[in-house]
Parts: structure tokens; sequence; C-alpha cells
């Protein structure tokens, strides 16, 4: 048990472990884990459908959607980006807690298992992302999707691909989102605030793992400038829709994830903060936690909020 910090002991068993992105290590996490998530994708409750969408490049890309069996005929829709240092694809965890967030929310899950790092850096990953949204904007209709009613959300990685979504399809004017939902987000590549120097042997991800990952993604731009949409924490944030961030106590990402409240805030925008205690980066992979249960339903909570809140504003 970890006796440094004060960690619940839910999580306090969780091991420290440095990350170097060693692409063969990588590609065997995550053979493992797409054989895994195969056999937990037969099992979820709801409709699961593929669908190969094109990239602006003219190559395919394979998404897929959860759709509730008593879905609306205009459901919202919430596309969601798996976390994992933008070089480690999705887990069972994802798949069922996006289950969850279809099925209590009524929504269409648009799920978009993006290109990963160190083979695809930025902003390969963020493209297929962009790309997701794009396709949901352009097919609404007949995925039976109201256009006025769609989300993006994502984990550690993926919140910063979700948000780089957001300020992207803002300034090109694709479409007007209703919300970001942000689960321990990744902001800020500089990897400069307390947390994200201080952190360095917390279990799961710790400062020197922060850094190696943003090395990984960022390996194209060698000239320390920081492109546009990949640390969001860096970028435009204004007429962004209502935010939810969720953050945990000991990660390095935490006070990266408090300065964007901060930041969304005083622009105007609405912002749902979680603010998890005794908690470390990944917590509710303890899914029988109590804390992880209240977080899962403070995000359903937010989704319900937003969906809702979007649908009497199209009625007045």
């Amino acid at each position: 048990m970890n006796k440094k910090y004060d960690i619940h002991p839910d999580f306090a068993k969780f091991p420290v472990v440095t990350l170097t992105f060693n692409a063969a290590l990588l590609w065997l996490i995550n053979t493992a884990m797409k054989a895994h998530c195969f056999f937990v994708r037969r099992s979820l409750k709801l409709m699961v459908d593929d669908h190969v969408i094109a990239r602006a490049d003219g190559s395919q890309l394979k998404i897929f959607t959860l759709t509730p069996h008593r879905s609306a005929t205009a459901a919202p829709a919430l596309i969601y980006y798996h976390g994992g240092g933008f070089g480690i694809t999705y887990a069972n965890l994802h798949l069922k807690s996006c289950e969850r967030y279809a099925n209590e929310t009524g929504c269409v899950l648009v799920f978009v298992p993006y290109r990963l790092a160190p083979k695809h850096p930025f902003p390969g990953g963020f493209d297929d992302c962009y790309a997701g949204l794009e396709w949901v904007a352009s097919n609404a209709e007949s995925l039976g999707i109201d256009a006025n009613r769609i989300a993006v959300g994502g984990d550690s990685a993926g919140g910063a691909l979700a948000a780089g979504v957001a300020q992207k399809s803002r300034d090109d004017k694709l479409v007007k989102l209703c919300a970001q939902l942000l689960i321990y987000p990744v902001l800020d590549n500089t990897c400069s605030t307390p947390s994200a120097t201080e952190f360095t042997d917390v279990p799961v991800w710790n400062a020197r793992s922060n850094r190696h990952m943003w090395d990984m993604y960022l390996s194209r731009y060698k000239d320390a400038t920081t492109p546009t949409y990949a640390a969001p924490g860096h970028s435009e944030l204004h007429h962004l829709p209502m935010t939810y961030i969720e953050t945990a106590e000991f990660d390095p990402l935490r006070d990266e994830g408090l300065r964007y409240v901060a930041a969304l805030r005083g622009q105007g925008i609405e912002v749902t903060v979680n603010e998890t205690k005794q908690t470390v980066h990944g917590y509710d992979a303890m899914e029988r936690s109590e804390i992880s249960k209240r977080s899962m339903l403070a995000r359903i909570a937010f989704l319900n909020h937003a969906f809702s809140a979007s649908d009497n504003d199209i009625a007045t």
C-alpha cells in the first residue's frame, strides 16, 4: 500500500509504473486488449453497428455506434474518444462505461478507435477523431441523431482529443456542440504545473510517463512549438459548449484540469466540476468503489442535463 499519499484503500494497491511507450511493448499490450474487447463488445446490452468512414486523405476509418434498444427517433449523440496516452487502444472499461452513457441517457454513442502513436503521432489520431464528428454531423438524420444535441467526450488522452475537436469544430463552424465531457483530461504539454512535476511516484500514471507521452505524441514537432488543438489548454476557449471536468487528487493531470476549469469559467462557460479526492489517474477502473460509482452518476447526470438543456433551447 502506498503510504506517501492519502490514497483511498480502493486504489492504493494500483501499481506504480513508468511508461516509456516502447513500440514493441505497445504492440503486445494493444494486441491483448483488442482480443479482450472483441468479446466484451459482443456482451454489450445495446445495438452495436460498425461503420466505415472516409478520412480527409481518402483512406478508411472503422468506427462503431452503440444505440439503446429503445432509442428515440431523434436521439442525442455522444462521440467518445478513449484514453491510453495516445498510444494504447481502448479497454473493456471504456466499452462498459459507454454502454452506460448510452443506455442511461438515451443517446447514440459513437466510438472512434483512432490511429495510435508512436506510429501515428499528432495529428494522425486527432484527424480521425475530427473525421468522426464530421461524419456524424453529415449523417445525423440517417443515424437517428438530433444534430442540435451532439456532445463530445473522452478520458485522459481522449479528453485532449475531445477538447481539441470541440475547439476545431467551433473554429470551422462545423456544428454547435451541446457539451464536452472531459474525464481527468490531458491538456498541457509543458508538464509544468505543481501536480505534473510533483507526482513522480503515484500509481498508474506519473509525471515521468506524462513527459514520455508528450515526447512521443508530438514527435513531429521538435522546435518546441505546440501545434493547434494538440494541447487544448493552450488554445482559445471562447464559445465552447457547457463542460464537465473530472479530476483525480493524486494525478499529474489534476492541476491542468483545474486551470482549464478556471479558464472556461473566465469565458462565461458553464462548467460542472467533479474534483475527486483520495483518487489516482484511472481510478474508475475499480468499478465497485463507491467513489467510482458516484463519478459515473455525476457524468450521466451532466449528460442528461446537457441533452435536455439543448432540447429546451430548441423548443423555445
